[in-house]
């Protein structure tokens, strides 16, 4: 696992978003029993993200863009997908290529398939052990928090990456248990006050 990471964070440099989701994608592993419908049941209807495997829904502020509602594939083929990107949306279009772009992804982990992790604790642990070593400079800003937003309560880790001499970002790990998935709300943008504009947006998340 080691090698591969390696070989994606030094690449993402030129497409943190991208990062995110390879990361992910390697904490995948195990397998579990098939439960009826998919987390990847979610829509966007106007400004409004709905998701009836949750019952979760969260408010997109006007403008912004939304990507994709599919699962995140796993790095060895054939093996049993656990992970999905619920929701990517940002202020911008991704493919502008600004470096002040504020985006918001969620994801939905299998805690199961996830060796050691019983918690959304756990989990941030585990994210936390892998930023801290990759190659590319991912410095924690807090420690592991439990904090409120919308009307539940999330385990947050946040992190400054180093992407070049003079290029920085910011990152917020914001994640809970449901339904036997960590739900992980993350925060990405350039500075601090792009992650205050997307902590807007994760007040709107509400579990019904």
């Amino acid at each position: 696992m080691r090698c591969e990471l390696e070989r994606i964070l030094c690449a993402g440099g030129r497409n943190f978003s991208g990062v995110l989701l390879s990361l992910l994608a390697i904490l995948l592993g195990g397998c579990s029993h098939p439960k009826q419908g998919s987390p990847s049941d979610g829509k966007v209807v106007g400004s409004f993200y709905t998701n009836g495997y949750f019952n979760l829904t969260i408010d997109i502020p006007p403008g912004w863009s939304v990507g994709e509602i599919k699962p995140l594939m796993p790095p060895n083929p054939g093996a049993q997908v656990h992970s999905f990107q619920l929701l990517m949306i940002s202020d911008k279009p991704l493919n502008t290529g600004s470096e002040t772009n504020i985006s918001l992804l969620v994801m939905a982990e299998k805690a199961s398939s996830v060796p050691g992790v019983k918690d959304a604790r756990d989990y941030i642990a585990r994210v936390n052990q892998l930023m801290v070593d990759a190659p590319i400079a991912y410095h924690p800003t807090i420690p592991i928090t439990e904090m409120a937003i919308g009307n539940f309560r999330v385990q947050r880790l946040d992190f400054v990456a180093r992407l070049g001499p003079t290029k920085t970002a910011r990152q917020s790990y914001q994640s809970t248990l449901r339904a036997g998935y960590v739900i992980s709300f993350i925060l990405s943008a350039a500075d601090e006050s792009g992650i205050r504009r997307a902590e807007q947006v994760t007040q709107s998340a509400r579990f019904h």
